[in-house]
């Protein structure tokens, strides 16, 4: 929302306020109402928010504590699952926090704090880039598991995977950084509002987090769309590839005919690639479909500031495509125990109350030997 392009943008003085601001003190209702956050705002930050955050901020630091306790998950891909669910915890719980705090204290839409604009923000977007970045990393490695298993080792050994990793955060955080002119002046707005007890708890000042120019308006909203749609297409490719290969690995032994013995190894061997394949196709997948509707309608609204007479009518259906954003970043641990086995033993094993020595050695042996073979 363009706080200056309002008609009652004046300067004034009163008690508490002086300075340029909006003078709503002879306005209705539905004057008003465009500047206030909606029903469904306060609804979706105040209750599904939370929900939200609080299931998936559970679920990823309990990943990651799996991870710390049972050695054989601390591979080349789960040290990219780690990562992930770092980038998740730091989205959920900055993002949410923020909404939450800031719609309690106002209920003018996008009344923001200083430090939201030099901190909050820029972390906020780290968190994003990385989410994106690793999803991407992570189906690049699929491909190349699936597809080329000659050249797996050699792309994909701990210290190249730690390197990828690292090359992720430092783009992020470039990336953020680059975005600063973009939400960096921080502007004070001083309200009067009507003279009745409706309006009486509102704040008399407000401030919002703004660009620097109307360039760096569309270098922020340019940079948060294009990179996403570029990663999109690059997964759906890999996806693709991904597939069509596991295919034809079913497929192949009826045509060729191999013994019973080759066949067992195939069958062995394919196993948990396959099962940790499709884990993260899912995973990749999940990601695409809820965080899609967020940058669809960022693009739209992007492209209908060049026409000036068009307007998609976007503001409630963005905010609960926000929602879908948390739920993106909440849903990863759980995938992981729900379509993969290794995975739900790792589980069992730390946080069941029976985790005896026995079904310690279960997952450590059995499930050793796959991730060995697969680097999953």
């Amino acid at each position: 929302m363009d706080i200056y392009s309002l008609s009652f943008y004046d300067y004034f003085t009163n008690g508490e306020c002086t300075g340029f601001g909006w003078n709503f003190f002879n306005s209705t209702k539905d004057i008003i109402r465009p500047i206030l956050n909606p029903a469904i705002t306060r609804t979706m930050v105040l209750y599904f928010h939370p929900l939200v955050a609080v299931l998936g901020i559970l679920g990823n630091l309990s990943f990651i504590f799996v991870v710390w306790r049972v050695q054989h998950m601390r591979n080349s891909m789960n040290i990219i699952l780690l990562n992930l669910s770092v980038a998740d915890l730091l989205f959920l719980l900055l993002g949410t926090t923020t909404k939450f705090v800031n719609v309690i204290n106002s209920p003018v839409v996008g009344d923001s704090f200083y430090c939201q604009c030099f901190v909050i923000i820029p972390l906020v977007n780290v968190a994003t880039f990385a989410s994106l970045l690793l999803v991407s990393l992570i189906s690049v490695e699929r491909y190349i598991a699936v597809c080329k298993p000659h050249q797996y080792l050699k792309f994909t050994c701990r210290r190249l995977t730690l390197a990828y990793v690292s090359c992720v955060w430092i783009s992020s955080l470039a990336l953020a950084i680059c975005l600063l002119p973009s939400t960096m002046d921080f502007v004070s707005v001083c309200i009067i509002w009507p003279d009745t007890s409706a309006y009486s708890n509102f704040p008399a000042k407000v401030g919002f987090c703004e660009a620097r120019s109307d360039f760096w308006s569309s270098v922020n909203e340019s940079v948060q769309i294009f990179p996403f749609f570029i990663a999109l297409v690059l997964n759906v490719v890999c996806f693709v590839k991904i597939m069509s290969r596991l295919y034809g690995r079913i497929v192949l032994p009826f045509i060729t005919g191999p013994t019973k013995q080759d066949s067992q190894v195939n069958k062995r061997q394919n196993h948990s690639t396959n099962a940790a394949t499709k884990m993260l196709i899912i995973n990749g997948t999940a990601f695409f479909v809820l965080a899609t509707p967020f940058h669809v309608t960022s693009a739209v609204q992007f492209f209908e500031s060049f026409l000036s007479k068009w307007s998609c009518g976007c503001r409630y259906f963005k905010d609960i495509s926000v929602l879908f954003l948390y739920v993106n970043s909440a849903v990863n641990p759980f995938i992981y125990g729900l379509t993969n086995r290794t995975y739900r033993r790792a589980y069992y094993s730390v946080f069941s109350r029976e985790s005896s020595r026995r079904s310690w050695s279960t997952v450590t042996t059995t499930d050793v030997h796959n991730n060995r073979s697969t680097n999953v």
